[in-house]
This record gives C-alpha cells, structure tokens and sequence, in this order.
C-alpha cells in the first residue's frame, strides 16, 4: 500500500492500528507523517498510556515524560504509573502535566506511589473528575505502617465527588489492633463523613480490622463489588470472654446492591467476625471469593472444618451464585486422625462438578510437629501465588491434556516451591516429560519462591556481610552478572557482633563514607545496565551506622556518577535511581 493511500484510511482504522504499538512509536512515526496524523494524535485520539516499570531507567522515564505527557497529556484518559524502584517519580509525572490547562484523565493507576506523593496528587486541581483510581503498595512501602484507619479512604472520597471504582490496596498496621474500643468515636466521626460525599459502586481495600469494617459498610449505600481483608489480634486459649465476642450481622438493606463480596481473613477469629458481621448478605450474591489463613483446634466455637464452611457459607448463597475458594489451615494436634481434613473430604460441596474443590495436605519436613497443614481450593484459582503442593495427583488427574491452564490460574504470577522431594513432586514441576510440569502456567510467571525466598533480579540478605567482604562480593558479581538491572544487599558491619563503628574511631566517618562511595562507583562504572541500586545498613541504634548521609551527598555531588541519578539516603539506606 503507498503512502498516499494509507493517509487517506478511517480514523477508526487508525486508532485499531494504534493500540497495537506503543505511545512512543505512534509519537515517533506518525506525528510528523502529515498535517491529519497529527491532528489525530494530538487533538482527537483518546490514549491510554503505561509509564515505568520495576528495571526501568531515570533517562527512559524522563523520555516518557517529555515525550508523551507534553505532547498528548491533555488527550489522556487513562494512565497507569509504576512507581518502584524510583525516586520522585511522581514529581516528574505531574510536572508535565501542568503543561496542559485541561486534561480529559478519567482512570488512575499508581503502583507503590509514596504517602507524601499521594497527598501532592490529591490536591491537584484533576483529581476532581476521575471515575476510577487504584492504587497498589509493594509491601515495604509507608502506606501499610498507616496508624489510622480509613483515613485516606476519606480523603479520597472527599475529593473525587465522580469517584466510582476504588482500590486502594495497603493494609492497616496496629499492634494491638483488638484494642480500639475507645477509637469507636474517631471511627464513626471519621467515616460519618463518607456518607455524603461518596458514590462508590467498587471499593477493594487492604487489611483492616473488624471494627472497621462494622463501621464501614453502614457507609457505602451504593456499593455493588466490595474486596477486603481482615486481621484482628490473635485469641489465646485463656482469653474466653474476647474469643465468643461477634458483632451483630448488618441491616441486609443497607447493602442492598451489593452483588460481588471478597473476603480475606488472616486469622481465626478474623473469619468468624467477618462470617457473623456478613451472614445477612450471602443470599443476595452474585459471586462469594474467600480467602483464610488461619490456625484452627479440632473442638471449641473457634472451629473451622468442612461443615462450618458449608453451613455458613455454601449453603446460604442462591443456587446460581458462583464461588471460589482459597484456605489454608493449620490445624493443631490433628496430625493422626486428620479430622478436619476429613470434614472437607466428607461434605457436598467439595463433590460437586463445578465448582471444581480440591483438598491438598501440604506437610513437609519443614512444619512443625503440631500441626496438619492442608489446603481448600477451587478451579479456575484466582490467586497470585501457586504453592508447589498444590500441583498433585488429584489436579492431574482431574485435567485433560489440552486444557489451558492459564484458564486454570488466570492471575498467577509467583510459583512457590516448598518442601521437599520425599514428600510433594517439586523436582517434576520442572521436567517438561512429566504431565504435571505441563499443568504449570509458566508464561504467567514473572517469580519463584524457593522455601518463601525471592529470586529476583539480585537481592541479598546475609547478616555476616560487612563493607569489606561486600567489596569483594561486588567485584566478582560485576565480573559475573554485567546484564543485572537491579541490585539490592545489607551491610552489617555495626550489627551485634560485628563492632566496627566509624563514628567511635579516628576519621572513622570520613573513611566510612569513601568506602561506600567507592563501592557505588564499581558497580555503577561496571554494570552498565543497572537501573536501580539499594544498600541497607543494620544498625542497632543510630550511633552506629556507618552512613552518614550529608557526607554521602556531598561526595556524589562533588565527583558525579557518570550516568544521571537520582538519590535517596539516609542513616539506615542508600537508594541510587539510574
């Protein structure tokens, strides 16, 4: 086809090509194609944009910037910021977008966005007009050392009056979090305001407590589609009085749309508050996701068994509500008979067709004597990690050969290799003759989890490291591993037995200091593709740390790494965005 005649092809046909490649190469091809391209470009087509990611570089996420947001800023209607492994990220997104003086951005995704950011972006002047914002926290992140709960629940609602979906997905840190009944008023006084200024119809949320969530659903009338997670201080055996506390169920009518429910309960009691809070709405739903983790007795009103699954859940649903299931329990002094495992085997709803039950022991050499550790799953399964033990006989049986199993797990992204060869079939996972290998969605993978270890680009935790021996180690990685992208490892020259304290010795500081700047310009100078670098240091107090930050910056500023960087540094961390 010639030029000619390829200009002259519908808009709509344009806009199918477009979603096929990337902002930068629809920018970099067609704008200066013709005067109607970029007119189309700039001022008609509707964009949806993704910037960043885990490995990506300072100079690329500047380019995104510069050459995306400033030239089609104001035509973007959804756009999707990943934020880790990066220093000021969303200074440099919003600074662009201040070049336009309306923008049409209806949808927000931010991917382990810092608090002090998040509170820049919610004054800013667009905020109002977003329909959807989700945001999502790795777990190292600030937001789940929040104190207060609801707190941004209620800012964001405050300030989005068109606000419909909402995710905003960290969880709520308290260390005695059964201990809030004096915070009874703070939680009504806070949430009371949502009721006037929030339209939520979807609404996920991190882990929270159970008093929260009381107080929460009596303030969202609208909702249809409600994901949470619950974690209350743990009961101990003497604590009777605290262990039959339940709340009273809610006013079904309150929740009258609510259509879509996800629980994830993070211990024992957790489920039986949320099941005793919940127990009105079940009949109502479309659609049940429960998720727990939990210690369970074989006896006592804390029980959890196959037939308290089925009476309070399965069987209050409507005949065509869907369901699925992800629990793992452990169950003390139940090694021998195995009763509660038996009362998942023995009730109707692991029978049936469809939903697909499976019933999975998951004991290996690395539990603990006292108890049974089994799991309760349905198919298609819709959690993120695959444990090893889950890949059974059972399951191989019950698929056919051409089964797609990114059907089966649709939103796996790390498998889990726990145990050991004598007691699951890790080693088989992997040889590509044997059919259980081929259950395994492998393009869905992005991790792997040996024993709960990350793999990862590199990253390392070895309390015997010390600035010497750590020297030579990234030396021989430098050598080694010259395509590494990201880098993180501990020094713990100041930790326990290790008693090298700069700050106690002659010039200890100054020589302290040019080690670790000498350590940054090796693997700087010599991993050429490194994007994001991170040195922790393990102090026992404040005194001891062998970083000194003010020294660190004037160090880098005087002689200057020769790539542009952005830095982060403090007593305890150094973190370098390349």
């Amino acid at each position: 086809m010639s030029v000619s005649l390829f200009e002259i092809l519908p808009d709509d046909i344009l806009y199918e090509i477009f979603r096929y490649l990337s902002p930068i190469d629809v920018l970099q091809s067609f704008l200066l194609l013709s005067k109607r391209f970029s007119r189309v470009i700039r001022h008609e087509y509707l964009w949806h944009i993704h910037i960043g990611d885990s490995t990506m570089s300072l100079m690329m996420f500047n380019d995104h910037c510069h050459n995306v947001l400033k030239l089609i800023g104001n035509r973007i209607v959804s756009l999707r910021l990943t934020l880790n492994n990066v220093i000021g990220g969303w200074s440099l997104i919003s600074s662009f977008l201040r070049y336009h003086q309306t923008i049409l951005l209806q949808r927000l995704h931010l991917i382990d966005i810092k608090p002090h950011e998040f509170d820049k972006l919610l004054r800013n002047h667009f905020i109002k007009q977003l329909h959807t914002l989700l945001v999502d926290v790795t777990p190292s992140n600030p937001f789940n050392c929040l104190q207060d709960e609801g707190i941004y629940l209620v800012k964001v609602c405050s300030r989005m009056p068109r606000l419909r979906i909402c995710r905003l997905a960290f969880n709520h840190k308290d260390g005695n979090a059964n201990q809030i009944e004096t915070c009874f008023l703070r939680y009504h006084m806070t949430l009371s305001n949502l009721l006037n200024s929030n339209h939520l119809r979807t609404l996920t949320i991190g882990i929270h407590t159970s008093h929260f969530l009381e107080r929460l659903l009596l303030c969202m009338p609208f909702i249809e589609n409600l994901s949470f997670g619950i974690r209350d201080r743990d009961i101990s055996e003497t604590d009777v009085q605290d262990r039959l506390t339940l709340p009273a169920t809610i006013d079904a009518h309150l929740l009258q749309y609510l259509s879509r429910l996800r629980i994830h309960c993070l211990n024992n009691i957790s489920f039986h508050r949320a099941t005793a809070l919940l127990s009105s709405i079940l009949s109502q739903l479309c659609h049940l996701s429960l998720k727990l983790e939990a210690d369970t007795l074989i006896s006592g009103p804390a029980i959890i068994s196959g037939d308290i699954i089925q009476q309070l859940y399965i069987d209050r649903l409507k005949p065509m509500a869907t369901y699925s299931l992800n629990l793992l329990l452990y169950v003390e002094h139940d090694l021998e008979e195995k009763i509660i495992f038996n009362s998942f085997l023995q009730v109707a709803f692991t029978h049936r067709q469809k939903p697909r039950v499976f019933v999975q022991e998951c004991n290996g050499s690395d539990m603990c004597s006292r108890y049974h550790c089994f799991m309760v799953y349905t198919l298609p399964y819709n959690g993120t990690i695959l444990l090893s033990h889950m890949f059974s006989t059972d399951l191989e049986k019950s698929c056919q050969i051409s089964t797609d199993v990114t059907n089966l797990f649709p939103h796996a992204n790390t498998l889990s290799l726990c145990g050991y060869k004598k007691i699951n079939r890790v080693q088989d996972l992997g040889k590509s003759g044997f059919s259980i290998s081929s259950l395994v969605p492998w393009s869905l993978l992005t991790r792997i989890q040996i024993n709960h270890s990350d793999i990862k680009s590199l990253q390392i935790y070895d309390v015997s490291s010390t600035l010497q021996s750590v020297q030579r180690f990234c030396t021989l990685l430098s050598n080694q591993f010259s395509n590494l992208k990201t880098l993180s490892f501990n020094i713990c020259d100041s930790y326990l037995y290790w008693q090298w304290k700069p700050s106690r010795i002659n010039d200890g500081k100054n020589k302290s200091t040019k080690r670790i700047i000498n350590l940054i310009y090796l693997l700087v100078n010599h991993l050429q593709l490194l994007v994001w670098l991170r040195i922790n240091f393990c102090n026992m107090t404040y005194s001891d740390t062998p970083c000194f930050p003010h020294l660190i910056r004037r160090q880098l500023h005087q002689y200057p790494l020769t790539r542009p960087c952005r830095l982060r540094c403090s007593s305890d961390s150094i973190q370098i965005w390349l």
